[in-house]
Order: structure tokens, then sequence, then C-alpha cells
């Protein structure tokens, strides 16, 4: 159908293979739906992905994302605003 909104995305078949926790694997998921196509570049603030993942608290965003981290599933950026603020972290996955 032209025109149509495709609503799915890609996740690495890796995923499965690298001993991730389940938070793990749904805040990779959840960095690939975000996920822009051309750069592999994803930049949800850490409220954002735990909205998007049913998780309470933002700091067990963090430790997902150290796992992805050691992983080497993705690498973290760090991302400023116009006037130098500190803004959301960009991360690049690596596929």
């Amino acid at each position: 159908m032209a025109g149509k909104r495709k609503n799915f995305f890609m996740v690495d078949n890796r995923i499965f293979e690298c001993g991730l926790k389940p938070r793990d694997i749904a805040v990779y998921c959840f960095l690939c739906r975000c996920m822009n196509r051309e750069s592999n570049v994803a930049f949800p603030s850490r409220r954002d992905i735990a909205n998007g993942c049913g998780i309470r608290k933002e700091e067990t965003v963090d430790k997902a994302i150290k796992a992805l981290l050691e992983k080497d599933l993705i690498e973290k950026f760090h991302r400023y605003t116009n006037v130098g603020d500190y803004g959301s972290n960009v991360y690049r996955l690596k596929m």
C-alpha cells in the first residue's frame, strides 16, 4: 500500500546471543525503534526510554545502557544544546 507508514524496525540477531537481561534487550529494541536508519543514531531521553520500555526508574535504563556499552552493541555520546547545556545522550547502534 503506497503511502502507508511502515510500523516495524529491525533488530540485530546477535542481541539474543549476548547474555543480556530482558530490560537490556527492551532498551536496545527501543533504541532501534528510535534510530535514524541512515546514520544508526538515536537520541531519546532516559525518561522516554523508560516510558517506552515500561521501566519505572531511569537508573534501570542506565544499567541497561551500561550493559549494551559493555557488549559493544552501542556507543554513547553526550549532546549539548546551543547554549552549552547538557542535552540528551546520542546513541549509535553498531549494526
